[in-house]
């Protein structure tokens, strides 16, 4: 829209009723790409949530794309309309490492940026700008069009892939796991044997929390048959993870004390936000309960009106070697929201696990 408005702008100023081409053409001067990339890092912080804007490798990241993006509209544009030579015109521009709602505003900035450096420069020359600003705008489209869908949604449907192992992972795995559970502290515990461990009642139990279980995976099922998301209505945090925690546990996690605190106001959080949330964390305590021999877990969740910060502590072996990668759909699901995901040597032992989630608004 902004490109076809300035057209017609310059169709109406231009002596001959079309853009003149300029000295410079469509293209960017070095001292001038410069310039736009000065104007766009001081503004960078402010078309960014107030919380996003303190992650400095955010900032970083998508700074060096428009470095990138106008290096490459720099250089000059094909006169022909046949196709370039591999060999002879610059592969696409990668798709940041970012959000697809940071990637729209750092463009939509970049654009703006462009624009008002050409239009301010014509204007202190005494120089028709608007042609060239035309070119100059439709030029940095074409290389932004160029780095093509991964742009915007990941590359090449990494970002849809993500989410789909995710809820596989998450939702339909987390409940066949616990039917599993389920089911096999039912054989262990047979009928006859000494104790309540063995009485019907408690078989029953066992027996019951799989049914509801496979309930669950079967609607889980169901939903990504039907191209649905299955959205159940969540509890409080503190109330969902005890839950959780209350439900059948890996033999390995069977003495493990735990402990959930949630501090702030959980209304702060739109309901994307809150599940997302409870599933990392519940993915975090699976993870803790099975493999970090502890004999402790505490989760700590702080709600303020910009971050959701939350870590998840043991007293066990500390982080093994594969922690990042069995741990990789919770990093994952952060990275999506903007967020991010560590896990470190905990002190003086065990594992801590930090989650940075910074909050948008919602209505």
């Amino acid at each position: 829209a902004l490109h076809e408005g300035l057209v017609r702008a310059a169709a109406r100023m231009s002596p001959r009723g079309g853009p003149a081409g300029g000295p410079a053409g469509d293209t960017l001067g070095i001292w001038e790409t410069d310039a736009v990339l000065d104007r766009f890092t001081a503004r960078l912080s402010a078309v960014l949530a107030p919380a996003e804007a303190e992650v400095p490798a955010l900032r970083g990241t998508l700074t060096e794309f428009a470095r990138t993006v106008l290096a490459r509209a720099a250089d000059a544009a094909p006169t022909t309309s046949a196709p370039p030579a591999a060999d002879t015109w610059p592969a696409p521009v990668a798709p940041p490492a970012a959000s697809p709602h940071q990637v729209a505003s750092a463009v939509a900035l970049l654009l703006e940026c462009a624009l008002l450096h050409v239009l301010e420069h014509g204007i202190a020359h005494r120089e028709s700008a608007l042609p060239r600003a035309v070119a100059v705008v439709r030029r940095l489209g074409e290389v932004v069009r160029d780095s093509g869908e991964g742009a915007w949604s990941g590359d090449d449907g990494r970002g849809e892939r993500r989410r789909l192992a995710r809820q596989l992972h998450d939702e339909l795995g987390g409940a066949l796991s616990t039917a599993r559970l389920s089911l096999e502290a039912a054989a262990q515990d047979p009928p006859g044997t000494s104790g309540p461990a063995g009485s019907p009642d408690h078989l029953g139990a066992h027996l019951a929390t799989a049914q509801r279980a496979l309930a669950e995976a079967a609607r889980q099922n169901q939903a990504l048959i039907g191209g649905l998301r299955h959205r159940a209505d969540l509890p409080p945090l503190r109330e969902a993870l005890e839950a959780f925690l209350a439900g059948p546990r890996p033999r390995a996690g069977l003495g493990v004390r735990t402990s959930v605190e949630v501090v702030g106001d959980e209304r702060a959080l739109s309901e994307r936000y809150r599940e997302e949330a409870f599933l990392a964390l519940r993915e975090a305590l699976r993870d803790r309960l099975a493999r970090s021999g502890a004999r402790r877990v505490d989760t700590v969740v702080r709600v303020t009106r910009r971050w959701l910060y939350a870590k998840v502590t043991d007293d066990g072996r500390g982080p093994a070697a594969g922690s990042t990668e069995a741990l990789r759909s919770l990093t994952d699901r952060i990275d999506d929201l903007g967020g991010r995901a560590r896990v470190t040597p905990g002190t003086p032992a065990g594992t801590l696990l930090e989650i940075h989630l910074p909050l948008r608004r919602h209505p």
